[in-house]
C-alpha cells in the first residue's frame, strides 16, 4: 500500500520536475515478471523513481546495505520494496554476505516479480557507463538454474539520459532496449558457470552502453559537449525529418561521441587542434557572459527578437510578480534543503523532487485557505485561484528564462555596436570551427562508406 501511494505521488512529481520526460520503445517493457530491469546509475535515487514510474507492476529494488538503518527506517525501506545487498566497499572490515539478498531475489523471481538493479553499484553524475558487476547475471542464472530453466526470466536494459541531472525543469530521455532471455545461457551455465556469468555480464554492458551517451573520459565528454553546443543545430538540419526530436537529439550526440573516438585514434593531432580552438572560443564567450546560440544570429534578428521579448516582459510583469509571490518560497526551499543536506550533486535532484512534492501542495493549501477566508470567495473563484497557483509558477519560470535570453541579446547587440571588431573576431572563429567540423564529418562519412564497402565485398 505504501509503495502504491508513493509511486502515484512521485509519478505526478516527475511530470512537474522535468520539462520533457521522453521514453523510447516503451512497448518493450513487459507488464509482468519474472523480470530483472538493469540500468545505468547517474542520478542516485532519481534513477529508480524514473524507471519504476514506467512499469505497471510493482518493482523491487536491490540497494546497498548502508542505506538501511535499524528499527523504523529499515522497516520503511522494506515496505518500499528495497532488498539490501552487502558490498565490500561499504564496510571493508565486515565479511561480505549476500546470501540474504540473493535468497530474497531468487524468491521474488520465482514468484514472477520484477527486480530493478543498477549493476554499476555506485551512482556517478557522468555520461559514462562504469564497470558492470556480475551480481545481476549471477542472480538471473542462479534463479533459472534452481527452477531448471523454466521460469522464463528476462533482463530488460534501460538507458537513462539526463540533460542536466541536478536542474529543475530539465529533460530526461529513457531509452529501452530489447530484453535478454536468460534461458539462452542455460547450456553455457551448465558447462562453465563462471564463464556464462561473465558472458551475460558482458552482454548487459554492451546493451546498456548502446542505450546511453557513453564518453570514455572527462576530456572527451567536455569536447563532445562543446561540439554539441556549436554544431548540433547544423547536424539536426540534415537529419531525417521523421525521427522524433528527443530521439534525434540522442542519436546526434551518439554520432558526435563516436566520431570523436574515431579521430582520437586515427588523427589525435587533429583532435587536439580542434580542442584548443574550441576551448579558446568558449573561454572568450564565458568572459563576455555570452552563449554560442546567439553568435550564429544576425544583428537584425537579435534586435527584432529583443524588442518582441521586451514587449512580452513589460506586458507579463504583473503576472510574473503574481507567480513569484505564490511560488518563490516552495520553489527555493527544495534547493536550499538539498544543498544543506549534501554536497554531492548526484543527490540534489531526488532531494529537491521529494521536498518539492510536499512544499508546493502545502504552500498552495495555506495560501488558498488564507485568501479564500480573507476575501470570502465563492467556490468558482476559489477554484480559479487554486488553478492559477501552479500555472503562474510555470509562467514565472518561462518569464525568467526569457529575461535571461533578452539580457544576453542586448549585451551582444551592445558589444556589436561598441566592439564590432571583437564580435567579428568571435564569429570568424566560430565559422572556422564549423568549417573544420564539416570537413571532419565528410572525412568520417567517406571512411565509414569505405569500411562498409569492404565488408560487403568480403
Amino acid at each position: 500500500m505504501l509503495y502504491a501511494i508513493l509511486k502515484l505521488i512521485y509519478k505526478t512529481g516527475l511530470q512537474v520536475f522535468f520539462h520533457r520526460f521522453e521514453v523510447r520503445n516503451h512497448h518493450l517493457m513487459p507488464d509482468e515478471g519474472p523480470l530483472l530491469v538493469v540500468s545505468n546509475h547517474p542520478n542516485t535515487f532519481m534513477d529508480p523513481i524514473v524507471t519504476a514510474s514506467l512499469l505497471r507492476q510493482p518493482v523491487y529494488f536491490i540497494a546497498k546495505s548502508t542505506v538501511f538503518g535499524s528499527g523504523f527506517q529499515s522497516w520503511m525501506l522494506r515496505q518500499m520494496h528495497l532488498i539490501p545487498i552487502h558490498r565490500r566497499e561499504d564496510n571493508p572490515d565486515q565479511a561480505v554476505s549476500n546470501e540474504e539478498a540473493f535468497a530474497a531475489s531468487f524468491e521474488a523471481l520465482q514468484r514472477k516479480k520484477t527486480l530493478l538493479i543498477f549493476p554499476e553499484g555506485n551512482s556517478f553524475n557522468q555520461r559514462r557507463l562504469r564497470k558492470i558487476k556480475t551480481g545481476t547475471a549471477r542472480i538471473a542464472l542462479g534463479a533459472e538454474s534452481d527452477a531448471n530453466y523454466r521460469l522464463g526470466i528476462k533482463i530488460l536494459p534501460v538507458g537513462l539520459n539526463y540533460a542536466a541531472p541536478t536542474r529543475f525543469r530539465s529533460d530526461v530521455f529513457v531509452n529501452i532496449g530489447e530484453p535478454i532471455i536468460v534461458a539462452d545461457y542455460a547450456a553455457a551455465f551448465q558447462q562453465d558457470g563462471q564463464a556464462a556469468v561473465l558472458a551475460l555480464t558482458e552482454e548487459i554492458r554492451q546493451r546498456l552502453e548502446s542505450l546511453i551517451i557513453h564518453t570514455p573520459t572527462d576530456e572527451e565528454d567536455e569536447l563532445a559537449r562543446q561540439v554539441e553546443a556549436i554544431y548540433k543545430e547544423q547536424l539536426a538540419a540534415a537529419a531525417p525529418p521523421d525521427v522524433p526530436a528527443h530521439e534525434q537529439d540522442f542519436l546526434l550526440t551518439k554520432a558526435i561521441v563516436k566520431s570523436i573516438g574515431y579521430f582520437s585514434q586515427t588523427a589525435p593531432a587533429r583532435v587536439l587542434a580542434l580542442k584548443q580552438k574550441l576551448n579558446n572560443y568558449m573561454l572568450q564567450l564565458k568572459r563576455l557572459r555570452l552563449q554560442d546560440a546567439v553568435m550564429g544570429k544576425q544583428s537584425t534578428t537579435i534586435l527584432q527578437q529583443s524588442l518582441l521579448s521586451l514587449l512580452y516582459l513589460v506586458m507579463g510583469f504583473p503576472a510574473y510578480l503574481y507567480g513569484l509571490l505564490h511560488n518563490y518560497i516552495p520553489y527555493i526551499i527544495p534547493s536550499r534543503v538539498a544543498r544543506a543536506v549534501t554536497k554531492e550533486e548526484e543527490w540534489y535532484a531526488p532531494i529537491m523532487l521529494t521536498v518539492g512534492i510536499f512544499t508546493f501542495p502545502l504552500f498552495y493549501l495555506i495560501a488558498g485557505w488564507l485568501v479564500v477566508d480573507l476575501l470570502d470567495l465563492t467556490w468558482p473563484w476559489a477554484l480559479l485561484y487554486f488553478l492559477s497557483l501552479p500555472l503562474s509558477g510555470f509562467f514565472t519560470l518561462h518569464y525568467w528564462k526569457t529575461l535571461q535570453h533578452t539580457q544576453e541579446h542586448w549585451l551582444l547587440f551592445r558589444l556589436f555596436t561598441k566592439r564590432q571588431d571583437l564580435i567579428s573576431d568571435l564569429r570568424q572563429q566560430r565559422q572556422e570551427i564549423i568549417a573544420e567540423l564539416e570537413g571532419a564529418k565528410q572525412d568520417y562519412l567517406e571512411e565509414s562508406n569505405i569500411l562498409l564497402k569492404g565488408k560487403d565485398s568480403s
